[in-house]
C-alpha cells in the first residue's frame, strides 16, 4: 500500500510538472518511460538537497526556471527542446563545483537559445555558427560565469575538464580548451586572479510566458472566502519522496494544494488565470545576453 501511495505522488506531481513546463507528447513519452524503467519512481533536481541548491542558484542567477530530470545518457546531461533538462544519475555523485558546472552548461543551452523553449520560442536554430562546437562552447562560458558568481572553485572544474580524455567528439571542444572557455566566463566576472572584484552591470528585459504559478500550475488560486482560510486552500505539504541517498525529502516544498471539502465547490477553489495586468500571460524579468 505504501508503495502504492508514493507512486501516485509521483505520477500526480508529474501531471503537475507537465502542465507547469508546457512539456510536450515526447517529452512527457520519455519522462514516463523512465518511470517505468525506474520501477516506478523518477527523480527531480528539487529531490536532492545538493542539487535543488545549484537549481535555486541557477534560478535566481537567469531569471528563468527549467525543468531538470535525472536519467542517464552517459552524456553528463541534455538540453532539449521545450526546456526540459537531463542530467545523468551519475552526476549526483560528483563534488558540488563538478556538479554545479554540469547543471550550468545545460541550463546555459537553454538560457542561450540553443533551444526553443517559453523564454526563447524560436530558439537559435537559425544562427549562423562559425564551427560546430559554438553552441558548446558558449554553454561553457555560460557556466563558468554562474560558478563564479556563486564562488564555485575555478580549479576543481578547470583540472576536471583538462584532463578529460580525448574522443570523437565533434560538437565539444577538446577538455583542454573546455578549460579554458570555462575560465574565460569565470574570469569575466571575478577577474583574472579569481578573486572577485567589480561585477558588470546585468540587463534585464521584460518577456510574457504562459502562467507557470507553481503552487497552482492547473489555474490561478483565487482568495477564499471562508472564514476558516480567507487565504486559500493552501496548507504546508507533509508528503515525503525517499531517495536512496538522503532519505525522505519533501516532493514539492512550496505548499500542498488540496481540494476544497466546502460543498458550495468540491472540485476546488481553482479556476483559469485571470490576472488582469497580464490577462494573456504571465511576465517574467529575465537576465539578458
Amino acid at each position: 500500500m505504501k508503495q502504492v501511495k508514493i507512486l501516485a505522488v509521483l505520477l500526480l506531481f508529474s501531471k503537475s510538472l507537465f502542465a507547469q513546463y508546457n512539456l510536450s507528447e515526447q517529452h512527457e513519452y520519455i519522462i514516463k518511460e523512465w518511470q517505468d524503467a525506474y520501477g516506478g519512481q523518477i527523480y527531480y533536481a528539487y529531490n536532492y538537497p545538493k542539487t535543488y541548491a545549484i537549481y535555486k542558484e541557477l534560478v535566481a542567477y537567469s531569471g528563468m526556471d527549467y525543468p531538470i530530470v535525472f536519467g542517464q545518457t552517459f552524456n553528463w546531461g541534455q538540453a532539449h527542446n521545450g526546456g526540459l533538462i537531463i542530467i545523468d544519475y551519475s552526476t549526483i555523485n560528483k563534488n558540488k563545483h563538478i556538479l554545479a558546472f554540469v547543471f550550468a552548461h545545460e541550463w546555459g543551452h537553454q538560457a542561450l537559445g540553443h533551444q526553443a523553449n517559453i523564454y526563447n520560442p524560436n530558439g537559435s536554430a537559425w544562427k549562423y555558427r562559425s564551427s560546430p562546437t559554438q553552441s558548446e562552447d558558449e554553454a561553457d562560458v555560460y557556466s563558468g560565469k554562474f560558478l563564479a558568481t556563486y564562488g564555485y572553485d575555478l580549479n576543481t572544474v578547470y583540472n576536471y575538464l583538462y584532463f578529460l580524455p580525448v574522443t570523437d567528439d565533434h560538437t565539444h571542444s577538446t577538455g583542454k580548451a573546455r578549460a579554458e572557455l570555462v575560465k574565460i566566463g569565470y574570469n569575466s566576472v571575478s577577474g583574472s586572479t579569481g578573486s572577485p572584484t567589480t561585477y558588470p552591470k546585468i540587463e534585464y528585459e521584460i518577456i510574457t510566458v504562459p502562467c507557470t504559478h507553481l503552487s497552482h500550475p492547473n489555474g490561478d488560486l483565487i482568495p477564499c472566502s471562508h472564514l476558516a482560510h480567507p487565504g486559500g486552500d493552501i496548507v504546508q505539504c507533509g508528503h515525503a519522496c525517499y531517495n536512496p541517498y538522503y532519505g525522505n525529502v519533501p516532493c514539492h516544498s512550496n505548499g500542498d494544494l488540496i481540494p476544497c471539502s466546502h460543498p458550495a465547490h468540491y472540485n476546488g477553489d481553482i479556476i483559469p488565470c485571470t490576472h488582469l495586468i497580464h490577462p494573456y500571460g504571465d511576465t517574467k524579468k529575465i537576465r539578458k545576453y
